[in-house]
Order: structure tokens, then sequence, then C-alpha cells
């Protein structure tokens, strides 16, 4: 009887061990492919889409001379490189060997234009590339990730890595440009019923662009690419949603500055100057230490990225692609929502009255009441939301 137990005890351990590796490996893949690799995407995404846009901006200030079209035609080359840098960061980021790192930008490349590659697959139909257009993020992310994981199985074990390695990883783009379509129509799809909820009347208007501003601001403080995601849920809404997702993307600009400004300004007491401006033109991400523990000190920015958002849409405030996941990093969504207001025909005392409440005076006001009443229930305590030195 008792060996008969021992040998009940040891089965059901040995089971428990096993439920505990399989917990354990899938808490290692989601912090990888959800944390690192968006890590990775994100920095990708900074040094050529961002930069790019950042370069076109300030090219436009510049004239009409030979200097501004050459930084002009500098952004376009940046911009079209989305998917090369988004594919480099993410096989960076996840500790892969150079050949891997080189060739993951060809796929990453390729994913961001999956979409009409399928067609060309499928339909029969043809492919022109065009200088300064950037494909979708969503698709270079999975296609960069799922090739990079693939060579990371068989790179490094043979003699013939410098063939193997990009030729593998190539050939896997045939059936991974698949593996990234459905992704890239859902994301598609989530555009448009932004687009058409915004388009249905004051009301659902309100609630999508508050909605849209609060995801979109948490969004921006967690490990994930707010940036990237909002480009991807632009990138292929037909023309006819242009200008609603414009809205939206005033939202989304408003949520993401509330929680770049709120922290900023909320977190004077504990970080200061330094933290004001790396906060407020840098990221929100620098709080995510204090969040892990203790999660209520992103209830004033959530608060502020609602009304942000609110006021956001009554003003019609537009964003572009680029902007609209951005906040106030690099004041690129500051420039991106005068850019999309001054094109829908918004006039000026609008649009500067829309940029300084909701991505400035807002946050700021709404974040540091919130944050003092909190305070004042003892809350949020002195050093909660002290960034490291």
């Amino acid at each position: 009887m008792e060996n008969e137990v021992l040998v009940e005890n040891t089965a059901e351990e040995a089971a428990l061990s096993k439920k505990d590796r399989v917990r354990l490996k899938a808490k290692s893949l989601a912090k990888r492919w959800f944390i690192d690799a968006f890590s990775g995407m994100a920095q990708g995404l900074f040094c050529t889409l961002i930069a790019g846009t950042i370069l076109a901006q300030i090219a436009s200030w510049c004239g009409d001379n030979s200097f501004a079209a050459t930084l002009l035609v500098i952004s376009k080359i940046a911009k079209s490189l989305m998917g090369a840098g988004i594919g480099v960061g993410i096989a960076n980021k996840l500790g892969a060997k150079p050949l891997v790192v080189f060739t993951a930008a060809v796929t990453g490349m390729v994913g961001a234009f999956a979409s009409p590659l399928v067609d060309v697959l499928t339909k029969g139909a043809t492919f022109a590339f065009a200088l300064g257009a950037p494909g979708n993020p969503i698709g270079a992310y999975v296609l960069a990730l799922f090739t990079v994981e693939i060579a990371l199985l068989y790179a490094g074990k043979t003699k013939l890595d410098i063939v193997l390695v990009p030729l593998g990883m190539m050939l896997l783009v045939l059936g991974g440009i698949f593996l990234a379509w459905p992704f890239i129509k859902l994301i598609d799809l989530l555009g448009t019923g932004i687009a058409l909820a915004i388009e249905a009347g004051v009301a659902v208007k309100i609630i999508v662009g508050v909605f849209v501003a609060v995801v979109m601001g948490v969004l921006l403080t967690m490990p994930t690419s707010s940036a990237a995601i909002w480009i991807a849920i632009t990138a292929a809404v037909s023309t006819e949603y242009v200008d609603a997702l414009s809205i939206a993307g005033g939202a989304a600009v408003a949520g993401c500055a509330a929680h770049m400004i709120g922290f900023a300004v909320a977190s004077f007491r504990e970080n200061g100057v330094g933290g004001l401006i790396s906060q407020g033109l840098g990221t929100s991400m620098l709080q995510i230490p204090n969040i892990m523990k203790k999660p209520v000190i992103m209830i004033p920015e959530i608060a502020a990225s609602a009304v942000a958002g609110l006021v956001a849409v009554l003003l019609d405030l537009r964003c572009n692609a680029a902007g609209g996941g951005m906040g106030t990093s690099g004041l690129v969504g500051v420039f991106g929502a005068i850019e999309a207001s001054q094109g829908a025909g918004l006039p000026g005392w609008k649009i500067a009255l829309g940029v300084i409440l909701c991505l400035f005076v807002i946050p700021a006001a709404v974040s540091f009441l919130v944050s003092e009443l909190l305070r004042k229930k003892n809350v949020i305590a002195l050093g909660d939301q002290k960034l490291d030195d």
C-alpha cells in the first residue's frame, strides 16, 4: 500500500513539475515575443520611420531649395526602410548572431509589404515599390520574429551558415507572408471600425475618442510600441476613412501626451527638472518599474488621457499616422497634429488651442490634481514615482 501511495505521489509531483515547466516556458516566450521583440521593433521604428518623419518636417522648414530637397529624399529613404529597421531591431533584441541580424533586415522589409505580396502570389497582381512608403509595421514584426526564431534553431550549427542563414530566412518569407496576412487584416478591420465609429455621430465619436486616448496612452507607457500599433491601424485603411482616422489620431496623440506630460508633472517633486524633460519629451516608459510595484500610480494619467481625448475629439484635432502613437516624444506628435490639422483646413487659432490644451495643459492639470488627491488619500506616497538614477 505504501509503495502504491509513493508511486502515486511521485507521478503527481512529476505532472506538477511538467506543468510548472510549461508555465515558465510560456511566460518566457511571452516576455520574449511581446516585450523584448516589441522593444526591438520600437527601436527600429524610431531609427527609420520616426527619424525620417522628423527629417521631413525639418525639410519643410528649409524652403524650396536643393538642401531641403535632399533632406526630403533622405527622409523618404529612411521611411521606406522601416521594415528593415524593425527586422534588425527585433533580431538584435533577441540576441541573434550577426548573419541572422543582417538577414532580418530583408525579412522585416518583406514583412512590411506582406499584404500586397500575398496578392502577387495568389492573384497574380503586380507590386510597385514607392519611395517613402513604409508599409505595415505589424507585418514586419510578424515576419521578422518568425524568420529569426526559426533561424536561431540552426544558425551556428553548420559550416555553411554564410549561405544557409540568409537563403533559409529568405525562403521562409514565402510562408511567412501568409502568417503575417491575418494579423495585418485584423488590424485593418480595427482601423476601419474606429473610422466608422468616428463617423457614426457625435455621441459615438466622443466615446470612441475617449477609448482610443485611454488605450493608446496605456500602450505608450507599457513595454509595447504604441507608435507602431497606431501606424499599423492607419496603414491600409481606404482613403475614404483617412480623415476619420486622423480625428481618432488626434485623440490617440492626446492620450499618449497625457501619460508623458502627466507623469512628468505628477512626479516632479521626486524627479525634478531632469525627470520633467526625460518623461515629458522622452518617454513615460521610465515609470514601468514603479508601475510594476504600484499600478495605481497610473490612475492620474489614465484620467488625464480620457479628458484630453474627449476635448481633442470635440475640437476636431487631427494627427497623422506617425505622430498618433508618439505623444510629445521628440515633439513628433505635436508636429503631426499641426500638420494633419492644417491639412484638414482647421483655422490656426483652433489648431493652437487644441495642441496647447490637449497635449500640454489638460495632461498636466488633470494628472497633477488627481495625483495630489491620491497623495492626500495615501494611495500614492512620496517616492512611488521616483526614477532610477
